[in-house]
């Protein structure tokens, strides 16, 4: 009988902390989403964007960048809609736009040999935020460079792609992260200078 209670108050314990946790991770999400909604764009070039790594191989960094900024995008905001940005259009109040990806590497081989040690990915995306006032702010996201023990895009390699798209997301979703620190922030001053650029 003391087994059955114990066990029915250990689930009881359990039930309510997963709901706390539930609650908070819900109440944070909440948090980073505003009440206001906003328009996901990207500049048609964007698709088309690709990373050579060989003569005949090309990645579409792009593609992964589109991926990241369509699904990151709804987990931080209210979206109405996701569409490409018609050529020369003015940029809309409310919008915020996926202007530029690109991803770094570098090899490094050991002092003076050709063993090769590790490559790093890093990269680095523009996005421009429109304010529904029509303020205008140029947002920088960069990964932190992820690093890989073997030759990247040979035979034996099944990681590189991993590592360049997580690197993007990593990338999009800092992006995301300054647009919340340029609308929260009090001081619009320190905000013109970080972001803002003339359009």
């Amino acid at each position: 009988m003391k087994t059955r209670i114990f066990f029915l108050s250990l689930f009881l314990f359990w039930s309510v902390a997963c709901q706390s946790i539930e609650t908070s991770i819900f109440s944070q999400e909440n948090r980073l989403k505003s009440n206001t909604s906003y328009t996901l764009q990207y500049e048609k070039e964007i698709s088309k964007k690709v990373l050579k790594v060989g003569p005949n191989l090309e990645i579409s960094i792009g593609q992964f960048a589109l991926e990241s900024f369509d699904s990151l995008g709804s987990q931080f905001f209210h979206v109405r809609s996701y569409e490409e940005r018609n050529l020369n259009a003015p940029l809309e109040p409310g919008s915020i736009v996926l202007t530029q990806v690109q991803v770094n590497r570098n090899l490094v081989f050991e002092e003076g040999t050709t063993k090769f040690q590790y490559a790093t990915f890093a990269s680095i995306v523009e996005l421009v935020f429109v304010q529904n006032s029509g303020e205008t702010f140029r947002i920088l996201g960069q990964s932190k460079p992820m690093q890989l023990y073997q030759i990247p895009f040979g035979p034996e390699d099944r990681e590189s792609e991993k590592t360049i798209a997580k690197s993007i997301r990593q990338a999009v979703e800092v992006g995301f992260k300054k647009i919340h620190l340029s609308k929260e922030t009090t001081n619009s001053k320190s905000n013109h200078i970080m972001f803002q650029r003339p359009m």
